[in-house]
């Protein structure tokens, strides 16, 4: 399922490739991170809090 998410703490093209290693690990694909927006976007099985956790510990990062 594609799902979009906002994420607070992005600053540059290093967080947007931990965001998606992370999430590529988890499973998930086609995943696009808009740094300037804030917004991840993906596709994937896996439930909110998941992904969440994925993208909290690749970083500083807070999910809205």
């Amino acid at each position: 399922m594609k799902q979009t998410i906002k994420v607070k703490g992005m600053h540059c093209k290093s967080c947007a490739m931990l965001i998606e290693d992370s999430l590529t690990e988890l499973g998930a694909t086609e995943v696009k991170v808009d740094v300037a927006k804030g917004i991840v976007t993906l596709i994937s099985d896996k439930d909110k809090k998941t992904i969440t956790k994925a993208i909290e510990t690749a970083g500083e990062y807070k999910v809205e």
